[in-house]
């Protein structure tokens, strides 16, 4: 009953609070990870990833290292090979040459091998650039060493023809006879200087797409923008080159009578002893024929038996007429005037094609002066000439000059009490002399005549002039024309100078230059330009009643400067009168006289301005007149000097 009254009673919340209390269920906590905030989230996401980042871009940097450091060792080791190669080419070794050619072919290909390991590159941003000119550059790099394996490969069956050592293709035969085969077998060359033009191709296309600006000034001290800017114009030069100098290759054969084309050559001796605006005064001609390689003289005789012949019944020129004095008329012998040979030749050719009786259907005209036939005799020893004894190059104490220069003056100019003919008839014969011991020549002298020859023609002491158009560009192209040309948006000098009285003694005379540059002004650059002139050794008696070898007296020099068209002379030292400037082939030409005593000395100092616009970089094209061996030059531009050693034509750049 109990529990049914119990049942009954009303229920009440005091009833629950006394008896019973609720039943609290546990929640379960949160994990680390949600009870954090949102920033600190993404603070943690960052981190982690940065460690990521951090331990993967350690394996990689360390990774990296290693495959550079190999790169690196590798390199060296390139470079080792190609100074070899170098070295052995300079010397004209031909065989270490193809060897360490074949050496640095494999180097090249395990630096391929150890790059490719940094391929994982590719996928990095920025990075990848930088893997991708590593890859150009090896491209260009295997591109130009096929270059050098072809070219080399083309000179091989040549090598003892062209003065190399190694054994050429041809079997025995004289120096005349491999002279033929050369010029025969040149056409056959043509093929393979497509091929190498399209491996220069390939280089400048891979090494364009490098840009220099993505890489620093330098590294660690080494210049590094400036080494890939080099490596842009050594490529667009390459193939500039190529494309200006396969016509050479081309034209060659015809220029020296290949192909059954013989030609004729006009060959005009140029006494630099007494120097004139193109080397030297013309002293006496020979008329050659040249038919595969092979010269043959025609004729030879003194200058002056042309002057007999005919009569130009033209005025001497005023400039020259100041100290040339004995002459009243314009003689073929004082025609070479303009320092451009080939506008002193037209001028010379056009009389003498009217002198009667002289070969005719001359194919062109070469000059040469006494360097060249001394450095001859240097090569191949004293020379014995029927009738005159044996002539060298050995110094010869009554002049301190070579012997060869000596004898012949003593026989062409010293004056006798009789009246003697034919004074320089010795010539012809010394060249069939030379000629002669020239394609007997062993092979080891080759090296040393074509090393001659190059730095002959380089130096303007011999100078080619053909009527012909084709070989013309050919002789342009090679600047063995004796040209002088205005060059675009750059500073020039070219200083000619004219022995019109002094006997010989250019043989004694030295000179050097000096020029200070300021930074352009106003459109203008202005400059002073010093020639000190030195004559090393004593007067000789030039009495003719005497009759002793007159070599050296007062000099009375022509001096003409030739520089930029629009410059403006502010002032002038040194000359007997004021100079006069004038305009000639395009440029400003600064022209006076001035004399030099023996064992004295002359200066002469102009100070002028140039129109010239760059205002960051200097350059200034040096023109080397014929005639002289060398000038030592000094150039201070706006403080920064530098000391040059003029022997040929010199492109000279610097930043102000």
């Amino acid at each position: 009953m109990e529990n049914s009254e119990s049942a009954n009673q009303p229920f009440t919340a005091l009833d629950v609070t006394q008896e019973e209390s609720p039943v609290v269920i546990d929640q379960p906590k949160k994990k680390w990870w949600f009870r954090l905030k949102v920033w600190q989230r993404i603070l943690l996401i960052t981190s982690a990833l940065l460690v990521i980042l951090i331990a993967i871009g350690g394996v990689l940097a360390f990774r990296s290292y290693q495959v550079v450091t190999q790169i690196q060792v590798q390199a060296s080791e390139a470079e080792v090979i190609g100074r070899n190669v170098y070295a052995s080419f300079k010397a004209q070794d031909l065989p270490p040459v193809q060897n360490n050619l074949v050496l640095l072919d494999e180097k090249l290909n395990q630096i391929d091998g150890t790059f490719s390991q940094l391929s994982f590159y590719r996928f990095i941003p920025i990075a990848r650039q930088y893997y991708f000119d590593g890859q150009h550059g090896l491209v260009a790099a295997h591109s130009g060493l096929q270059v050098a394996q072809k070219s080399v490969d083309a000179l091989v069956p040549y090598a003892d023809v062209l003065g190399f050592a190694g054994e050429g293709s041809f079997e025995g035969g004289t120096a005349e006879d491999r002279l033929k085969i050369l010029l025969e077998t040149l056409d056959k060359i043509a093929p393979i200087l497509d091929d190498i033009s399209a491996d220069l191709q390939t280089a400048q296309a891979e090494i364009k797409q490098i840009d220099p600006a993505r890489y620093p000034e330098s590294f660690q001290g080494k210049p590094v923008r400036q080494y890939i800017e080099q490596l842009h114009a050594a490529s667009n030069g390459a193939v500039t080159a190529l494309t200006e100098y396969r016509p050479v290759l081309e034209e060659l054969p015809a220029i020296a009578g290949g192909r059954g084309e013989r030609r004729k050559y006009l060959v005009l001796f140029q006494n630099d002893a007494e120097l004139r605006p193109t080397g030297g005064f013309l002293t006496a001609f020979a008329v050659i024929n040249v038919e595969n390689g092979k010269v043959e003289a025609e004729k030879s005789d003194d200058i002056y038996e042309l002057d007999k012949k005919i009569r130009t019944g033209l005025p001497i020129p005023a400039e020259m007429a100041k100290y040339l004095t004995t002459e009243k008329t314009w003689n073929l012998r004082d025609m070479n005037i303009s320092p451009d040979f080939k506008v002193s030749m037209d001028q010379f050719f056009k009389f003498y094609e009217k002198v009667p009786g002289e070969p005719d259907n001359i194919d062109g005209i070469i000059a040469v002066d006494t360097k060249v036939l001394t450095d001859l005799l240097t090569v191949l020893g004293p020379v014995e000439v029927p009738g005159y004894g044996t002539f060298s190059s050995e110094i010869d104490p009554r002049c301190d000059c070579p012997e060869i220069i000596y004898i012949l003056s003593e026989i062409i100019t010293r004056p006798t009490p009789y009246l003697r003919e034919d004074r320089k008839g010795v010539l012809g014969p010394l060249m069939r002399s030379v000629l002669t011991k020239s394609y007997t020549a062993p092979k080891s002298q080759w090296p040393a005549l074509f090393s001659s020859a190059f730095e002959n023609i380089n130096g303007r002491h011999i100078q080619f002039y053909f009527f012909d158009e084709k070989s013309q560009n050919v002789a342009e192209t090679i600047n063995a024309a004796g040209r002088i040309k205005p060059v675009e948006n750059s500073d020039f000098l070219g200083i000619v100078n004219a022995n019109l009285g002094g006997a010989k003694s250019n043989l004694f005379i030295s000179y050097e230059v000096n020029q200070v540059v300021s930074a352009p002004i106003d459109g203008f650059i202005e400059k002073t330009v010093e020639i000190t002139y030195k004559n090393s050794r004593k007067s000789d008696n030039c009495n003719l009643e005497v009759g002793l070898l007159c070599l050296n007296s007062t000099l009375r020099d022509w001096t003409r400067i030739y520089i930029p068209a629009g410059s403006e002379l502010i002032s002038s030292q040194g000359f007997v009168s004021d100079p006069e400037m004038k305009e000639d082939l395009g440029f400003s030409v600064i022209q006076g006289y001035f004399t030099l005593e023996p064992l004295g000395s002359a200066k002469l100092a102009l100070t002028y301005k140039v129109p010239y616009t760059d205002s960051e970089t200097y350059r200034l094209d040096i023109w080397k007149q014929g005639g002289i061996d060398e000038i030592p030059m000094l150039i201070d531009v706006t403080g920064g000097q530098e000391q040059l050693n003029v022997i040929k034509d010199v492109t000279y750049g610097t930043e102000f």
